[in-house]
């Protein structure tokens, strides 16, 4: 795991600065290459091989390629005994000098059999060609510029890349902040500069001779039509996940487990156990997070997953404290707005289980790739909703659903329901976009001062699912924009920044196709996360299994109206709004409706801070 950076005009200077905006990334070495004006920088966490024979940038041995790379490979074991089959001969027992031999000796095509997490970036002396690669799913980042003289750069972080200096006078993108209002996060391609783009998930690009070129090499296909019976596909998928997770545990540093005490990271937590009794080795660490407000606590229910599957568990206690301070620190991190507020727990966590652990196993992408999430319910039914008369949808549910009362501690049915009935009137990309997104187009044309309604950028995606079937294209849509520009967004910025690796077993790419190809009745046969459950009924004790999902998020909704009041009054006020360009009338509504507890707007508050303390940075 570590930091990457580069530029075709790089000279050492530059080099230096972008290796001090990557110390957090890779603590334990770094190294720079310059090759005619083409330059390096990386900096290392050792994950595996901790000796010199894993330094980067490596060079072939026959000098003609060149790579810096972030991310591990969990199949390079096998990989190399094919390599070696093939004559090749390696001096070190690292993943980059398996990825490396791989990409000399079959380009870009040799992707296909690579699993894991990584952004690339190979140099080719004899084409002095360019390649920038990031991993199907988007787990690790990586950003771009062009240069104004034809080259680019790159970097695994936003702030990284401003270091630039044809970069420092990028300015803040207006589109990319009305994308973010929408989202909460800003889609790829772009950032919150202009001329700075994210790589999407499953790209890559090509620079030579001035100009760069960017193509998809891989996208989920949530198009599936075999039909199994459950325990049919639990006994395809539970083996495949059982490799997978060990993989993922293949570390010359200690590992443990994020346990949240839900299905997913119960899963995980327990075939980890299951993997480490086979090897013989310690009891695995597993790490909760706890919270004083018991609608947002999983304690319990973590320490009883935990009991069960016989971990060396370890609670670390949430705290509001010190948040007005980790705004402009939050915003340095992620070089751009970014407003889920589970950033702020994830970062703490990942502080604190680092004193113990440099690797981490987590549960993400459970809802994504098993069809977790409430929504995908209520995708499935507008359809037989749309079938009531017009009249009482729109002249009798719609006025009723506005006035139904809204919980600002953590109880979403009333919202779920007042979202569901207004939302599945509209087509099914319109639909599903006002379940995603936060601000809606009128309220950002209203923020901003638009003359014009802005775009939906998850419509837009949702319209080119491979599927029509509703379930098919919801989680194909999340896959493509939820799940790599928030749940991996945050879960790579915040780990590490306290040089913590989090590892993802859930969306290796074996198993997302493997899922991917069952059909959409048997994904959700027996309601939320079908497969992902009767897996865990095999691991785990039934009370665990039927336990309700609550999500990992602060009690936002309760720190707004106390702790954080007099933040919001400070930040949220019209001098400083007017001054990023925000309308502060739908401000102040927004804050009103929250305190008297009449809508939960604790997210679009929240974003409203984070976006302040960035742009006024």
């Amino acid at each position: 795991m570590c930091g990457i950076a580069g530029s075709t005009d790089a000279d050492e200077p530059l080099l230096a600065r972008f290796i001090a905006e990557l110390a957090h990334r890779g603590p334990d070495d770094r190294g720079e290459w310059l090759d005619s004006g083409l330059g390096f920088a990386h900096t290392r966490l050792s994950i595996i091989d901790r000796s010199t024979g894993g330094h980067q940038p490596m060079i072939s041995p026959c000098g003609r390629w060149a790579i810096s790379y972030n991310g591990e490979i969990y199949n390079y074991r096998t990989l190399r005994a094919e390599l070696e089959g093939e004559g090749e001969s390696f001096r070190s027992s690292s993943d980059t000098e398996v990825l490396l031999a791989l990409l000399r000796r079959h380009g870009s095509a040799a992707l296909d059999r690579v699993a894991g997490m990584f952004a690339i970036a190979l140099w080719d002396r004899q084409r002095r060609e360019l390649l920038l690669v990031r991993d199907r799913l988007g787990i690790k980042p990586l950003v771009y510029a062009p240069l104004p003289d034809g080259g680019i750069a790159f970097a695994s972080e936003i702030t990284t890349l401003r270091a630039h200096p044809k970069l420092a006078a990028t300015t803040r993108d207006p589109d990319a902040i009305s994308e973010y209002l929408a989202c909460l996060y800003v889609p790829a391609p772009r950032t919150g500069w202009r001329g700075i783009y994210k790589l999407p998930p499953g790209h890559l690009l090509r620079w030579r001779d001035g100009e760069h070129r960017v193509e998809s090499w891989w996208r989920p296909n949530y198009a599936g039509s075999r039909r199994l019976t459950v325990d049919d596909a639990v006994d395809e998928l539970l083996p495949l996940l059982r490799g997978i997770v060990a993989e993922h545990m293949i570390a010359d540093v200690p590992v443990g487990c994020f346990l949240s005490g839900g299905i997913d990271s119960s899963v995980i937590a327990a075939l980890m156990a299951e993997e480490g009794r086979r090897l013989g080795s310690s009891p695995i660490r597993t790490f909760t997070m706890t919270f004083d407000d018991t609608a947002y606590d999983e304690r319990q229910a973590a320490a009883e997953v935990a009991h069960h599957i016989g971990s060396h568990h370890t609670e670390l206690p949430a705290s509001s404290a010190g948040i007005a301070e980790r705004l402009p620190v939050l915003a340095r991190a992620f070089g751009e707005p970014f407003g889920n507020p589970t950033a702020l727990l994830i970062d703490d966590l990942s502080a604190k289980a680092r004193e113990h652990v440099t690797v981490a196993l987590v549960g993400d992408g459970g809802d994504e790739v098993f069809a977790g999430y409430p929504r995908y319910a209520g995708g499935m039914l507008a359809g037989r909703y749309r079938k009531l008369p017009q009249w009482l949808r729109h002249n009798v549910a719609v006025p009723v659903a506005q006035r139904l009362p809204e919980s600002t501690t953590g109880f979403h049915a009333w919202r779920r329901a007042r979202e569901f009935i207004i939302g599945a009137n509209a087509p099914d990309p319109e639909m599903y976009a006002s379940w995603v997104e936060y601000f809606s187009p009128q309220e950002r044309a209203e923020l901003l001062g638009l003359t014009a309604v802005p775009p939906r950028p998850i419509a837009e995606l949702y319209r080119q699912a491979p599927s029509s079937d509703p379930l098919d294209a919801m989680q194909q849509t999340d896959l493509l924009s939820f799940l790599p520009g928030n749940l991996l967004a945050y879960g790579d910025t915040m780990s590490m920044a306290h040089a913590l690796e989090l590892r993802v077993p859930l969306l290796d790419h074996r198993l997302i196709e493997a899922v991917g190809s069952l059909s959409s009745s048997l994904r959700f046969a027996n309601g939320k996360k079908t497969l992902l459950r009767a897996i865990a009924a095999r691991l785990l004790p039934r009370s665990i299994v039927r336990r309700p999902k609550r999500g990992f998020n602060p009690p936002m909704g309760r720190w707004l109206n106390q702790e954080l009041r007099p933040l919001v009054a400070e930040r949220l006020g019209p001098a400083r709004l007017t001054a990023i360009g925000i309308d502060a009338g739908p401000v102040s509504r927004l804050i009103e409706e929250h305190r008297r507890g009449w809508r939960d707007n604790s997210l679009k508050i929240w974003s409203l801070l984070v976006l302040e303390s960035w742009a006024s940075a």
